[in-house]
């Protein structure tokens, strides 16, 4: 006759239901780490590869109508991928109004204002300007320090990271590095930084309210619905161009993955982590916004360019670093 494993002494001493507990709790642990850190690669990765992305699209596309497809193309995806984890897409709008309000920021604003500027500047240029992201979110954090307690004191190490990576933006600004014909369109692109800013701590604040998907979802029909209108009111045609191969790609890789992948990694991380955490995707997605343009469309970057960046991003680490400290204590 054999001998059962399970039950000898030996065998219940290493299934004893204290172990297994704390088994199950480690592989949580772990789990929710993996997920976070998958839907951390996946902002920095696909949103780094975004701009390229845009400008190639706009080479068929009006930029207001184009971001406007995009996202109408996107929302339903979203919907039914919310739909199949059970999350309920019920329209309310006494309920959704803070939803569609960020929407109007995140999507109808930003992804505007982003499209419409690289109509004028390059796709790797634009991504640097958007690395001020993390300054203006940790500011703001800490101007609203009632409203959003656990982000709030940025610390004299945070005000120098501040202080720093604003005048990097201020270097990148300047004549010399920009054309003075593409000036205003860089500073479009820093208020949409600001507004975007605004609205990551408004998704904070209302995080425990709305499903991630459920926000993701509505936040794109009402984007869109700006987007249309503004286009409308503009006078805008869907194309400029006949319609090209690469454009359309752009535009598919834009509603898969920058649109329905991506937001839903972030609004998920949102959920998870403060909102200066997440926005150390900043450090990464310059990096592959600029290599993506210099081997795709051949775009060069000046060192004064690199100069300001680099500050920028000595600023954010500072910022950024801060907070961690504070996480970790």
């Amino acid at each position: 006759m054999g001998r059962s494993y399970a039950g000898s002494a030996k065998g219940r001493q290493c299934f004893s239901p204290w172990q297994a507990e704390g088994l199950y709790v480690v592989w949580r642990f772990v789990s929710a780490r993996l997920r976070e850190g998958v839907a951390f690669a996946t902002i920095c990765l696909v949103w780094g590869s975004t701009y390229l992305a845009i400008k190639v699209g706009l080479e068929s596309f009006e930029p207001l109508p184009f971001a406007a497809v995009r996202y109408w193309v996107a929302a339903p995806l979203m919907g039914l991928w919310a739909r199949a984890n059970g999350v309920s897409l019920r329209f309310s709008p006494s309920r959704l109004w803070p939803v569609f309000g960020v929407g109007v920021l995140f999507i109808g604003l930003c992804n505007g204002m982003v499209f419409w500027a690289e109509t004028r500047l390059d796709s790797a240029y634009t991504a640097l300007l958007i690395t001020a992201s993390p300054l203006w979110t940790a500011v703001l954090s800490a101007l609203a320090g009632r409203w959003l307690p656990e982000d709030a004191r940025l610390g004299f190490r945070g005000w120098v990271g501040v202080m720093l990576g604003f005048a990097g933006s201020l270097l990148l600004l300047l004549p010399s590095v920009t054309k003075a014909a593409h000036l205003a369109a860089a500073l479009v692109v820093e208020l949409s930084v600001l507004v975007w800013a605004v609205g990551a701590l408004w998704v904070r604040h209302l995080r425990h309210r709305f499903h991630a998907l459920e926000m993701a979802t509505w936040q794109m029909v009402s984007g869109a619905s700006f987007l249309s209108l503004a286009s409308f009111l503009g006078g805008m045609p869907l194309l400029h161009a006949p319609l090209s191969g690469r454009a359309l790609a752009a535009l598919a890789y834009l509603v898969v993955f920058g649109s329905v992948v991506a937001f839903a990694a972030y609004f998920y991380l949102l959920r998870v982590w403060p909102a200066t955490r997440v926005a150390t995707s900043a450090y990464l997605n310059p990096v592959v916004a600029v290599v993506l343009g210099w081997v795709v469309l051949g775009e060069k970057v000046t060192p004064v360019t690199v100069l300001g960046a680099l500050l920028v991003l000595l600023g954010v680490s500072l910022v950024l670093g801060r907070h961690g400290q504070n996480q970790g204590g």
